[in-house]
């Protein structure tokens, strides 16, 4: 399997047969050097969200314009919201945790999970930033208000010629739930908490990856989000757990699982 990341939380999976795109998403910062237009996310066979906020949700109604063969999975409240922006309901497969589905030679399979919880550290860094950005602010306000995740949070299991990624499109679990051990990678979305290294640190050790892969810490749309150092928590991990490997991806650039 290659995994490409084209900012934000989205993530493209292809098998060179089949390809598979999570929560994509054009970013509105107009400074950064990469930035996918809609047109770059036709072609896959199918689309999964892990979510309905809008950062992982909004430009899915355009992607189904411009192409007419795609289909969404995601669970209800973004197929909800989906249908309000005129995608055909024939385009869309509701589906839960625990529900599984099989494009080609990949299984993806639902785990239930949670929204990160945004620290006071974060917001403050937030606000900090609103007044300058204030048409930016009343965009993110209002886009946030009409697409909802009501708690509806999933991580994905996808599955392919022996090999296994786990993917967040923001990382919170719930109690009870067995989620897949020994992946041979996890998608983390580092976004939303300053503390996402102590965070994930338990689930790290109890699920064991071999590789973490870092996404959604690229500043999309300020003042919302900015670009997070992930290397202090690349550099964590290397003294913790040095058997992982930790990637830090290059937009736009394939790598193999």
């Amino acid at each position: 399997m290659r995994v490409t990341w084209y900012g934000t939380a989205t993530i493209g999976i292809d098998d060179g047969k089949n390809k598979i795109l999570f929560d994509p998403f054009v970013r509105r910062n107009k400074n950064l050097k990469h930035s996918t237009p809609i047109e770059g996310f036709a072609g896959f066979d199918a689309v999964f969200i892990t979510h309905g906020h809008f950062d992982h949700l909004y430009d899915v109604p355009e992607l189904a314009r411009v192409d007419k063969s795609v289909s969404v999975y995601c669970t209800k409240t973004p197929a909800e919201t989906l249908m309000k922006k005129n995608v055909s309901k024939d385009r869309i497969s509701v589906i839960k945790p625990g529900d599984t589905v099989e494009i080609g030679g990949f299984k993806i399979t639902a785990y239930q999970s949670k929204h990160i919880k945004f620290d006071a550290g974060y917001v403050l860094s937030v606000f900090g930033r609103c007044a300058v950005h204030f048409p930016m602010t009343l965009y993110l306000f209002f886009n946030h208000i009409c697409m909802p995740e009501h708690h509806e949070i999933v991580m994905y299991k996808i599955e392919n010629g022996g090999k296994s990624i786990l993917l967040s499109g923001s990382f919170g679990t719930v109690d009870g739930v067995e989620y897949p051990e020994d992946c041979d990678m996890f998608i983390l979305a580092n976004g939303g908490n300053l503390s996402i290294p102590r965070l994930t640190k338990p689930f790290i050790e109890s699920t064991h990856p071999k590789r973490v892969f870092v996404d959604h810490f690229d500043d999309a749309f300020p003042p919302v989000t900015r670009r997070v150092c992930v290397e202090k928590f690349r550099d964590k991990m290397s003294q913790t757990h040095p058997e992982i490997e930790f990637i830090i991806p290059t937009e736009l650039v394939p790598f193999e699982v």
